[in-house]
């Protein structure tokens, strides 16, 4: 039942994406590389269920359903917009969250169940979780943000190093020399950075970092870690022993959450 539901929500998925096709059934390359990104964030969000095993059948599948569906609105906010800046057209998480309802997306799910998603699609990309989100769909929240973390990360890795050319990144920022001091030893408290505060690329690379804090599941840390993602972007930056405090700070973080779970703790 869950793998069907899956399924016949991931057919509704590619047909909506579909709408945005032209005749040869090609997309534009940025909503392209949105349709892959959503991809991936289902594909990370199973190595986390799997990193954890703890989870029910119907948790994995509400897990599963929320990175398939968190930016269901990226499609007709390119189309209309042009742009993927939520301040420049509308906030993707909420606009998202609605579409779930707007296109009737798995009326076969509970009531409880369909509300947890779409409360989850709706925060994925908000600053922090809210004090006052019901308790109940904190797992699903949780769960996208790690998910999408990771893979935005391995997107600028791709980005930042020449392995990928995507035009529609507008950092809108200065690649100058130097960053914010500020910003940086925000980030090594493990402090979120407010992006109207970066002044330069090197700004928004350091906030990045910030981001080793803001892990939910120790199986998300591990996969940070197995794939080095923090050094990846630390060899993106100047020389500096407080960017190299930096990295090994994020590194520690992620390791002690990582063995939280004894079954993603690192062998000797």
């Amino acid at each position: 039942m869950d793998t069907d539901t899956f399924t016949r929500a991931r057919a509704v998925f590619d047909s909506h994406v579909a709408g945005f096709r032209d005749a040869a059934g090609t997309l534009p390359f940025a909503l392209e590389a949105k349709f892959k990104h959503t991809g991936e964030v289902c594909e990370i969000t199973e190595k986390i269920v799997a990193g954890e095993a703890r989870f029910s059948p119907r948790e994995t599948l509400i897990f599963r359903l929320c990175a398939l569906f968190h930016d269901l609105s990226r499609f007709e906010q390119y189309a209309q917009f042009k742009t993927f800046l939520d301040r420049n057209s509308f906030d993707h998480g909420d606009r998202s969250a609605a579409l779930i309802d707007e296109l009737g997306l798995v009326p076969e799910l509970p009531p409880a169940d369909r509300a947890c998603i779409i409360d989850a699609v709706r925060v994925h990309n908000k600053f922090a979780i809210p004090a006052d989100f019901p308790p109940e769909h904190l797992d699903a929240a949780k769960m996208v943000r790690d998910a999408d973390k990771l893979a935005i990360l391995r997107l600028i890795i791709r980005f930042f190093t020449g392995d990928y050319s995507d035009p529609t990144i507008k950092l809108e920022l200065p690649d100058t020399p130097g960053w914010t001091p500020a910003i940086l030893e925000t980030a090594l408290r493990g402090n979120c950075v407010v992006y109207t505060e970066m002044r330069n690329v090197n700004d928004f690379k350091i906030g990045l970092f910030a981001w080793a804090g803001d892990i939910n599941y120790p199986a998300s840390a591990a996969l940070a870690l197995d794939e080095d993602l923090f050094g990846r972007i630390r060899a993106t930056l100047p020389e500096s022993d407080r960017i190299d405090a930096l990295l090994e700070t994020a590194r520690s973080r992620l390791d002690t959450f990582r063995n939280l779970n004894p079954s993603c703790r690192q062998n000797p």
